[in-house]
């Protein structure tokens, strides 16, 4: 039994002392964004494999007589240098674009060396060498090379490497004079169309026929130009603008192209600050995107269906453990192609490899700075290899060889089988990653799109929450609700009916009401004095003379109203649907009270303040009672609002924005009226009177937050007084 217990010991220290070992093999975290822009801890989906370097390509073993007869024995006797572009073709023959010493590497699925493009003759019979070429584009019979030094794109056969022609500068009268024409990345559609990324080019793509002849630009980038910079170039002179480059749209890095003819293309010269904030406000425009999917047209149709879009790094504080901090947006230098509908970019601020699927969500990201196997000191390329992932070191002049993990490669079946509509078989896929992965919110979308299908909605609904499927939610509710539509189809035009009879029965009483409540009195009831509001809302400029010099009002009414607003706005924040409010935003229920009364405090006594120096007619009393009243429309439409949330779907929330939107002005409006009417001033000074007191609510903020911090720190400082004396004692 001694034993027994003894050799059970043993294995368990084993095993322990065995999970270091394995966790340090991969030497970088796999991680997601929820919605939040937190990061969720994943399972790798890519680890390290091996790495080859210089060293490593050694010669395939080829008889002497073959297509690369008489070169075979060149071999790698110089290192890479600086290498920019990487590319796989259909054969799984790997292609390096060495660019410093102005040669291509061609290597065959093994890695090993079958070929050196770096002299050819050319189409005049003259011997002719590559210049520092940047990109390369393998089609299935033909190896396209950007030849930047030379300003040209070379092409060759990729059956024996032979040169074929020359495609030149492209002319055409839109190039500016003196343009610079420096090709360092292309792509070729499948109709032989040529789109070259030049680095000195801020119009876009240039797109040529296979004969070089100029098609024109695609996907020119916005930019972000302020009002500072417009007046400051007003003021420059010709020789300026034509250094000024703040109004030139930036230009892009690397391009790919998929089988259907659509164009990825990536930019690293947005600026930062525009980059971050869309990413930050999850912006699904093209505005200030670092990578696009263009059609043919130029116009990008990339989805951007994730939490945030598909840019790179979401928390950018987050990275600040290097020993030299990277701060700011990521700057995105690749783009490549996998299988399955999967795509990925390289982040070169942190050396990070980004994948997402086909709608722009995110999947995976990994990588890291280091030396270690699997960390990267400069990404220059990525390209896939099958279901391996190539990355091109252009500092250690390597390839990483990226191996998908079992983790991997159930996500690829997940997506594969959501491509081909076996939604049935994707379910098993999608449940089988959520036992691996719980944060994994494309799992919960999927299966809850198996639910839909089945016409399990109220199941499906529960199941989109989990992914914040705000749309896809929506679908479901909108079937739900057909059904319960065609269940009491008879009673729902009698309630509609029932209480639009009851709103005008109501209005007609708080007219009758405020009729008779014309005759001059001491003393208000209260209900007159409420119901005087509807009709201070509907005749203001009436409304808000009798309210102060006939006394229709009372400050009881005001603060009714008041209070009435505030629970109304409670209730938006409570009573809203999911869809309305997916994200649970909105304040608690003290902060909404706050969020009222702080604002209506402050108009009412800025206002005082500053009409008591500028002959404003109203006393303190009056303008609390004024701005009182004002507030009716709020409620009176915010409730309606929050409650229709509940019957309408993602698409038709608009109705209630725009009523909740309708209401401010209308309360604004009667702020504006009732502040010239109680003050009895002209609508110029009333302009001027509005804008005033707005200045003096944020001056008195801003003396309270001071005399607030200045109470705090007081309070610390005798309190630690305190502390001192009662340790000496």
């Amino acid at each position: 039994m001694k034993k027994i217990f003894t050799r059970i010991i043993l294995m368990l220290l084993i095993c322990v002392m065995m999970m270091p070992l394995a966790s340090a093999v991969v030497p970088f975290a796999t991680y997601t964004y929820d919605i939040d822009g937190e990061m969720m801890p994943s399972p790798h989906a890519f680890v390290p494999d091996f790495v080859i370097d210089s060293s490593d390509i050694g010669l395939r073993d080829m008889p002497t007589e073959g297509r690369l007869a008489g070169r075979l024995g060149i071999g790698l006797e110089i290192p890479l240098s600086s290498p920019q572009d990487i590319v796989v073709d259909i054969d799984e023959n790997v292609y390096i674009a060495d660019t410093k010493n102005s040669r291509i590497i061609i290597l065959d699925t093994d890695f090993k060396l079958i070929g050196v493009l770096d002299s050819f003759l050319n189409e005049y019979g003259v011997p002719d060498a590559l210049d520092q070429p940047n990109g390369l584009f393998v089609t299935e019979d033909e190896i396209y090379v950007a030849d930047t030094e030379s300003n040209r794109v070379v092409i060759f056969s990729r059956d024996d490497f032979s040169f074929k022609r020359v495609v030149g500068e492209p002319r055409s009268q839109v190039f500016p004079e003196g343009h610079i024409y420096k090709p360092v990345a292309l792509s070729v559609d499948k109709a032989g169309r040529i789109y070259v990324v030049s680095s000195t080019t801020h119009y876009g793509i240039i797109s040529m026929n296979n004969d070089g002849g100029f098609n024109g630009f695609l996907g020119a980038q916005k930019v972000k130009v302020s009002a500072f910079d417009v007046l400051w170039r007003q003021l420059m002179t010709d020789e300026q603008r034509s250094y000024s480059q703040k109004f030139v749209p930036t230009e892009y890095n690397n391009i790919t192209i998929d089988s259907s003819g659509f164009i990825y293309v990536t930019t690293s010269s947005i600026d930062a600050d525009a980059q971050q904030s869309a990413i930050e406000s999850k912006s699904r425009s093209s505005d200030y995107a670092p990578v696009k999917k263009l059609n043919p047209l130029g116009e990008d149709v990339m989805s951007r269906t994730g939490f945030y879009p598909p840019s790179g790094e979401v928390n950018v504080s987050k990275f600040e453990a290097y020993d030299t901090p990277i701060y700011g947006a990521s700057k995105i230098v690749d783009v490549a192609l996998g299988p399955n509908g999967m795509w990925s970019i390289v982040d070169e601020k942190r050396q990070k490899i980004f994948t997402y699927d086909e709608q722009g969500k995110l999947l995976f990201v990994f990588g890291d700075i280091g030396t270690q196997i699997g960390n990267f000191q400069s990404i220059s390329s990525i390209a896939y290899k099958g279901n391996d992932l190539l990355v091109l070191d252009d500092t250690s002049g390597s390839i990483t060889v990226m191996k998908r993990t079992e983790y991997g490669d159930i996500i690829a079946g997940a997506l594969q089988n959501k491509r081909d509509r076996e939604y049935d078989k994707a379910v098993e896929y999608w449940k089988d990653i959520l036992q691996r992965n719980a944060n994994f919110d494309m799992s919960y979308v999927g299966i809850g799109d198996s639910l839909y299908r089945e016409r399990k909605y109220t199941e499906a609904m529960e199941t989109y929450t989990y992914a914040y499927a705000v749309e896809d939610y929506s679908k479901c509710f909108k079937n739900i609700r057909k059904q319960w539509i065609e269940r009491w189809i008879l009673l729902i035009p009698i309630v509609i009916v029932v209480v639009c009879v009851a709103c005008s029965k109501f209005l007609g009483y708080a007219a009758k009401v405020n009729k008779a409540g014309q005759v001059m009195k001491e003393k208000r009831t209260f209900k007159e004095a409420f119901l005087y509001g509807f009709h201070v809302i509907f005749h203001p400029f009436d409304g808000f003379w009798d309210l102060k010099h006939e006394k229709r009002g009372n400050m009881k009414g005001a603060m009714a109203i008041v209070a009435i607003t505030i629970l109304g706005f409670i209730y938006q924040s409570l009573g809203q649907s999911y869809i309305a409010n997916p994200y649970l935003e909105g304040n608690g229920i003290l902060m909404e009270v706050l969020s009222i009364l702080l604002p209506y405090v402050l108009w009412c006594v800025a206002n005082w303040a500053l009409t008591t120096l500028f002959d404003g007619e109203g006393s303190m009393r009056d303008i609390f009672i004024a701005t009182g009243y004002s507030l009716l429309p709020l409620p009176l439409l915010i409730v309606p609002a929050t409650i229709m949330t509940n019957f309408l779907g993602q698409d038709e929330m608009q109705i209630c924005s725009m009523l909740v939107s309708i209401g401010f002005i209308w309360s604004f409006g009667l702020i504006f009226f009732g502040t010239m009417v109680t003050h009895d001033y002209s609508l110029g000074k009333n302009v001027l009177t509005v804008i005033g007191t707005i200045v003096a609510m944020a001056f008195i903020m801003f003396m309270g937050v001071l005399f607030s911090g200045l109470v705090t720190k007081m309070f610390s400082f005798v309190y630690s007084i305190f502390v001192e004396v009662s340790y000496r004692m």
